[in-house]
Parts: structure tokens; C-alpha cells; sequence
């Protein structure tokens, strides 16, 4: 009998959905087995795209310590211009699903479509200093990875990568703590390519060749640390190298607001072009510090990232926090006075040098003879001795 019914849920990343079951009268069995329209699911994919905001007030309600702590900037919104990435940027967050209508699981979050409340080009009249305001939430960025600084890496993220796309050329022969974990997998995919059941060895192939590149990389480049440095990361296309002072470059200088606190860091990594907000675990964890590779610092759309577009150092080098923070605090000025805390970072300790060897234990003395005079007697079961701690 003909009839309608309507359900409605939510799938597994946020999407609410409404399913709607209708039956019709049809002819036999077999001719409706026959027809594909018979039985079949029809879906529409409905986005509201938000408009971006450039008034204070919006700005205070998502924290209201702004205008308090930025005085200036009441008076900068006026003549303040949405940046032209916040239309790409939601452009492409419904070209990403459009492109996966077909694959449901794969459809950007809700959480994650609407990660970017605004993203204003800031002109201080008095200075001319210009800056990015970008508001949004703070997921946790954990990549990173370099010898010549830490010996260890953080893996608590699944999509940590060590390579992050600031970098300069290493500094010490001391090896990148990923560089054999790589070896290992392309040892194991080597193993797989010599089954002849396995029919994904052109997939295999084509894994080893980028762990080879991504090995060369590392024996080459030193990378940022998610754990030890703050930085912030921005999706890649707004790095188009525009014109007209407000696209930003890798290493430029940012300040990061949450509440009342500014937070100094740099643009580190370049990432997906569907996100934005998102910080390194350094930053992460003095704000929330329970966040980790798997729970975002802040989920609302309360921290504000101001990027200073241009004003990165020529050459890329080792994190030198004084330098970042001394900079980031001139150029906050220069857009105006700010009232709020500065966050001054802890310069990390440099890592300890590598455990000396322990000398060779002395041959012991043939019958007959003494030992060398002046020797103290040896003990027999003491510990030999342990290195000075660093």
C-alpha cells in the first residue's frame, strides 16, 4: 500500500539528515526487479555557507576581551576588508563535497565546514602596518620532527608527518628519528612486492618512492617541532604570493589571541585547503592542556590569529623564541597598542649530547704480575661508572 515516512538522524561526522521512505503501487516482481528506479535512494546534499562578519560587536561575542584588550581595532573595522581567501576558502569546502557526493563517509565534517568565522585585512591608518585577522577554532597540530634538536617524536596524531614546510638545511650529522622508521616500511612493502598474490604492487611502488623522497628530505632538512615550537598553520592556497601586502609567506610573523593572552609564533606549516585554525601542540597545551593529536585545543570559533603578512626572515632558521616573540611584540604595536598579557616562551634547553661510550674494561693481570702501580684495587660486582647526568 502507498505510503510515506519520515526519519531523521545524524551520520558519524555531524551531518544531520532527514530520510524520507516512499512506496508507490507497481506492476509485478519481475518487472520491478528489472528497473533500477524500482528501489532506489535519491540524496541532496543541502550547505548553508556563512557570511563573514566586520563588526566588533560579532568579534566580542565570540570573545569579549577583544575590544578590550585591542583598542585600536574598533576604529581599523570601518575601512576593514573581508579578505578574498574566505570566499576560496569556503569555495573549495563545497567543491570538496560536491566531488564526494558519491562517498558519504568522506564528506568534510559539520564541525569542519564551518571552522572560519571571519578573515579581515586590518590597515593601522597612523602606521600603515597591515595585518590578517582570522577567527576560528584551534585544532592541534603535532608534525615535526629534527635530530639535531629532539630525539623523539610525538605519534599520538594519525596524520603526523615529519616534515614540516618550514625548514632549513640540518646543522648536525645526528639523524632525523623518523629516517628509519621510513627504512622499515620500505623494507615491508619490499617484502609484500615479493608475494606474487599481492596485486597492489604498483601502489607499493609508487609508497617506496615517496618514503625515498621523504627520506632524502629528512637526511637534508631540519623541521619544526609541534611539541617545542609555536606556529601556526594556514591552508595552502593562501599562499599565492598576491600582491598588494596581504597574502601571506611561510615564517611570517603572527600573534595568537585567546581570551585575554597573546600568544607570538610564526606561520610553520601549510595545510589542507578545506581547514583553517589550527596551532602547533605548543601552543595548543598552554592554552588547553588537555589537547593532544586527538582532542582539538578549542572547538568554538573563540581564538583569533593575526597574521603580519611580509615579515618573515630572509633565510629560514632554527626557532630563536627571544627574536620571535621581541618581533612579534614590535609588530603588534605597530597595529596598535594592545592592553592584553604577552605570552613569553621558554627558550627549550638544547639537547643533551650523546651518552660517551664506556672505556674498555682493562685485560685482566696474568699470574704472576701486578697491576699498575698505584691502581686502586678492583671491586668486584660494583657497577662500573655511570656518565654525569646533562
Amino acid at each position: 500500500m502507498p505510503q510515506k515516512t519520515l526519519n531523521t538522524g545524524s551520520i558519524f561526522n555531524g551531518i544531520h539528515f532527514k530520510a524520507k521512505l516512499e512506496t508507490v503501487q507497481g506492476t509485478t516482481a519481475t518487472a520491478d526487479r528489472n528497473s533500477p528506479e524500482s528501489y532506489a535512494v535519491e540524496v541532496s546534499v543541502k550547505v548553508t555557507v556563512p557570511k563573514p562578519h566586520r563588526s566588533l560587536a560579532d568579534l566580542s561575542k565570540l570573545n569579549e576581551q577583544i575590544g578590550k584588550v585591542m583598542p585600536e581595532l574598533e576604529a581599523m573595522l570601518p575601512a576593514a576588508k573581508v579578505s578574498q581567501d574566505f570566499d576560496v576558502l569556503y569555495r573549495r569546502k563545497v567543491t570538496s563535497i560536491r566531488s564526494n557526493l558519491d562517498r558519504l563517509d568522506q564528506l568534510i565534517s559539520h564541525h569542519n565546514f564551518y571552522d572560519c568565522e571571519t578573515m579581515l585585512e586590518l590597515t593601522n591608518a597612523k602606521t600603515k602596518r597591515k595585518a590578517l585577522l582570522i577567527q576560528a577554532d584551534m585544532d592541534v597540530d603535532t608534525d615535526g620532527a629534527d635530530g639535531d634538536r629532539m630525539p623523539t617524536f610525538d605519534t599520538t596524531s594519525r596524520t603526523y608527518q615529519p616534515m614540516t614546510t618550514y625548514r632549513w638545511k640540518k646543522r648536525t650529522p645526528v639523524p632525523n628519528p623518523c629516517v628509519p622508521i621510513w627504512e622499515k616500511r620500505i623494507a615491508d612493502n619490499d617484502a609484500k612486492l615479493k608475494d606474487l598474490k599481492n596485486g597492489d604492487g604498483a601502489k607499493l611502488k609508487a609508497d617506496n618512492a615517496r618514503l625515498r623522497t621523504e627520506i632524502a628530505d629528512m637526511k637534508a632538512n631540519s623541521f619544526l617541532i609541534g611539541a617545542m615550537d609555536p606556529f601556526i598553520v594556514l591552508p595552502g592556497h593562501m599562499f599565492t604570493g598576491k600582491k598588494g601586502g596581504f597574502s601571506p609567506r611561510m615564517g611570517d610573523y603572527c600573534v595568537v589571541l585567546a581570551g585575554d593572552v597573546f600568544y607570538p609564533a610564526i606561520i610553520g606549516d601549510a595545510g589542507p585547503s578545506t581547514k583553517i585554525g589550527e596551532a602547533s601542540m605548543r601552543i595548543c597545551r598552554e592554552i588547553n592542556p588537555a589537547s593532544n593529536g586527538g582532542l582539538r585545543a578549542v572547538n568554538d570559533l573563540k581564538v583569533t590569529y593575526i597574521v603580519f603578512p611580509g615579515t618573515a626572515e630572509k633565510e629560514h632558521a632554527p626557532p630563536d623564541l627571544l627574536l620571535w616573540q621581541t618581533r612579534c611584540d614590535a609588530l603588534l604595536k605597530e597595529l596598535g597598542e594592545y592592553r592584553g598579557k604577552f605570552f613569553m616562551w621558554q627558550q627549550p634547553p638544547p639537547p643533551p649530547p650523546p651518552t660517551p661510550a664506556p672505556a674498555p674494561a682493562p685485560a685482566p693481570a696474568t699470574p704472576g704480575t701486578q697491576g699498575t702501580p698505584g691502581a686502586p684495587p678492583p671491586i668486584i660486582g660494583a657497577e662500573p661508572p655511570k656518565a654525569p647526568k646533562q
